[in-house]
């Protein structure tokens, strides 16, 4: 049923996690199933990778608030000990599929009620379900879990492979900016530290602290700022640049500008779901960020480093295609990479965002 060529193609999704979309969706299509959802659980919540074939009836199903009493999950998350693909008639009775609302007013209607998935060890204490979605029948996907039960032990080691190399990722990423001495750490959306470099390290102490798991600053009325900060980055809502605000430590004296720099783009995907970069810095400095901070940051080309920081320095298209002897159609299609890179549309919004990693003015005593 499943050739070396599909386990070669897992392996190197384990490697390469933008490859899984397309290999779950195969997966899938092999088996008769519309699709497959890839959802990583873990006291920041769910985050949810979905294929071409389910993505838009899930995203339905979130939107229209189904998932807040999802007995999928909670009882596959309960029988997690199985060491193999469990369905929706293993997890429910007839009667339920039936008349649970889930089904009723969204799965059957949408030809979505019969599905096989497995519950795999994430990293630290994060869980990730595989979830292949929409059989045909319920004795379809019964078929199809004890095939997919054999191709489960190769599919668990790659997906723990995944969540253990994203942690890598984010350590790299913080190390990364202390090498440009800049203290930085990367949060969940609900603010819980997920990685941090040693120069964060040594501000915890007398500016921060973390209080059941999520980051909080020891100065009150820096910790109300910075709290709001993180419920805007959950709702997504607020600055779209994020935000900065001078920590205090708990004497009242300023002595960083603290920057939380929300990741965008792929934030629902199970292997990039960071909230943001919190980066602490001197406070007072008014400068433009750097081009290397900027691009280390964003992922930028130096090109497209180059201009997002004159962006940020008040200039034109036309005027940087000037400055750097380029044409306004090349610099056009670098701005163009930075928005989707950086997550924002215009260049006013990129302005904002680049501007909070400047220190902000700290006037009257306030935070």
């Amino acid at each position: 049923m499943f050739d070396a060529g599909l386990i070669g193609d897992i392996y190197e999704a384990a490697a390469v996690p933008e490859r899984w979309l397309a290999v779950l969706q195969s997966l899938a299509e092999r088996l008769g199933a519309q699709g497959s959802n890839l959802i990583r659980i873990g006291p920041q919540g769910m985050a949810i990778t979905s294929t071409d074939g389910v993505r838009a009836m899930t995203e339905a199903f979130m939107e229209q608030g189904f998932n807040a009493h999802n007995t999928r999950v909670g009882r596959l998350m309960e029988r997690g000990a199985h060491p193999g693909f469990l369905t929706d008639s293993d997890l429910h009775t007839s009667q339920e599929l039936a008349t649970l609302p889930i089904y009723a007013q969204f799965l059957t209607p949408h030809r979505a009620d019969a599905g096989a998935a497995t519950l795999v060890q994430g990293a630290g204490d994060d869980g990730l379900i595989l979830a292949v979605e929409g059989f045909s029948s319920h004795a379809a996907s019964r078929t199809a879990a004890r095939q997919l039960d054999s191709l489960r032990p190769h599919l668990a080691r790659a997906l723990a492979l995944s969540a253990q190399l994203r942690m890598q990722r984010l350590s790299a990423a913080v190390g990364a900016l202390e090498l440009v001495s800049v203290a930085a750490a990367v949060i969940d959306p609900v603010g819980r530290i997920e990685a941090m470099n040693a120069l964060f390290t040594q501000a915890m102490d007398h500016l921060l602290t973390q209080r059941a798991g999520a980051l909080r600053a020891l100065h009150p009325a820096c910790d109300s700022q910075l709290r709001a900060a993180i419920v805007g980055l959950q709702a997504g809502s607020g600055n779209p640049g994020g935000a900065s605000l001078p920590l205090r430590d708990a004497a009242g004296l300023a002595r960083h500008a603290l920057h939380l720099v929300p990741l965008r783009g792929a934030g629902h995907d199970a292997f990039d779901s960071a909230g943001a970069v919190i980066i602490l810095a001197s406070a007072g400095n008014p400068s433009v960020p750097g081009a290397d901070l900027i691009r280390a940051l964003f992922d930028l080309t130096p090109a497209e480093a180059r201009v997002a920081r004159a962006v940020a320095q008040g200039l034109s298209p036309t005027d940087i295609a000037q400055r750097h002897a380029a044409s306004p159609a090349t610099v056009r299609t670098q701005l163009k990479h930075v928005f989707a890179k950086t997550g924002v549309t215009r260049q006013s919004e990129l302005a904002v965002l680049l501007a909070s990693l400047r220190s902000p003015a700290d006037a009257d005593g306030a935070c």
